[in-house]
């Protein structure tokens, strides 16, 4: 599933206007994820933080619950 031209263009305007740059989530891969997985770019964004987040004293309820959500697609 590949996002089309306007999708990535609207996933960069997202990222920019979080003062997120593009070197560090490339725009194309970020659209091609949310689509990937049916979600919202705030929603992507959120479940992004909170992986990065978790690190190793991440509960284990948690990382469940991370788990469950990424696989669903």
């Amino acid at each position: 599933m590949s996002a089309k031209p306007a999708e990535i263009r609207a996933a960069r305007a997202f990222l920019r206007k979080r003062d997120i740059s593009t070197k560090e989530i490339a725009p194309k891969k970020f659209a091609n994820a949310a689509k990937e997985l049916n979600k919202g770019f705030r929603e992507l964004l959120k479940s992004m933080a909170r992986m990065r987040a978790g690190g190793q004293n991440q509960s284990a309820q948690r990382r469940e619950d991370i788990s469950q959500a990424v696989s669903k697609r």
